[in-house]
């Protein structure tokens, strides 16, 4: 087999391999979708939704501001409450997003929140770490937390 041949069958098999960077980077659109949903979600308070995207099988890794905390949808439910019973949402948008891996597809991105306290004057901001897994075809949040 020539050298040129070899090359190119090289080239075919990295675009089509399931690791192989082109898939990744065909996947990173579908999990900006995934994010950008979760941040309009995060600006609507929505909590059903938000619960909604969580696995029921597994806990997620959880910090709405109390401390780091492995969470059941329906804790999950009950700390997103208390915190956006607390802050009013002024904005939510997404800042970045990246793949983390491709087998399984994991991959995390980050919402900047503006809040202010309710009944408070003055806006505050927040980073939301948002990191999610692939299952079944959907993606699925795995870990929430606020960071500093």
């Amino acid at each position: 087999m020539g050298s040129r041949r070899r090359v190119l069958l090289l080239v075919g098999v990295l675009l089509v391999a399931p690791d192989g960077p082109a898939l990744a980077q065909d996947r990173i659109p579908a999990l900006e979708n995934f994010v950008e949903q979760v941040a309009g979600l995060w600006a609507e308070a929505d909590v059903g939704a938000l619960v909604a995207l969580i696995s029921e099988d597994d806990p997620i890794v959880l910090d709405a501001g109390n401390g780091t905390q492995s969470a059941n949808s329906r804790h999950a439910a009950a700390a997103l409450r208390a915190l956006f019973a607390e802050h009013e949402t002024i904005d939510a948008r997404t800042l970045a997003v990246s793949m983390a891996s491709t087998t399984p597809l994991r991959g995390f991105g980050e919402i900047a929140w503006t809040f202010r306290a309710r009944g408070a004057p003055g806006e505050q901001s927040r980073s939301v770490y948002v990191a999610a897994l692939q299952e079944d075809g959907s993606w699925r949040i795995t870990e929430l937390r606020l960071l500093r």
